[in-house]
């Protein structure tokens, strides 16, 4: 079973990504800005991952890091239990769906997204839209192998 990890990203300050293995399950963040100064540096925190419904994540406040993680936590020991295989494998396959997505713009192919089938540099016809079709020709269009 993996592990939680803690990553800090670069484009926010004060954020943490939170994984199990390869999944993105949650955030720790300070509140960088509020027009309420008495709510500047709350700490907000978040567990769950798209696309489970919001009503499935847990999520809350708290004033210090120490205090967020505490709560991450313990809403971690109640979420993972809940959760199954298959649900982690729809985050997998929503980020590789999502890079596809981005792959084929950079590609010029933004323009024919989502509005039927286009030929791929193979000289096949594919739907963009369809995962797997998307899956075989990606290495094709980007020059880079599927998946990465």
């Amino acid at each position: 079973m993996p592990e939680l990890t803690r990553h800090r990203t670069n484009d926010r300050h004060e954020t943490w990504t939170i994984r199990y293995g390869d999944v993105d399950v949650g955030t720790i963040a300070q509140q960088d800005w509020d027009p309420n100064p008495e709510r500047s540096g709350v700490w907000k925190w978040s567990c769950g991952f798209y696309p489970l419904h919001p009503d499935e994540c847990f999520r809350g406040e708290a004033s210090d890091f120490a205090t967020a993680h505490a709560a991450f936590a313990a809403a971690w020991k109640v979420f993972l239990p809940q959760r199954t295989d298959a649900e982690f494998e729809a985050w997998r396959r929503q980020k590789q769906w999502t890079a596809n997505k981005y792959a084929l713009w950079d590609a010029g192919y933004c323009n024919k997204l989502g509005r039927g089938p286009v030929q791929c540099s193979c000289g096949a016809m594919f739907d963009p839209s369809i995962h797997e079709e998307t899956m075989a020709h990606i290495g094709h269009i980007t020059g880079r192998a599927p998946g990465t």
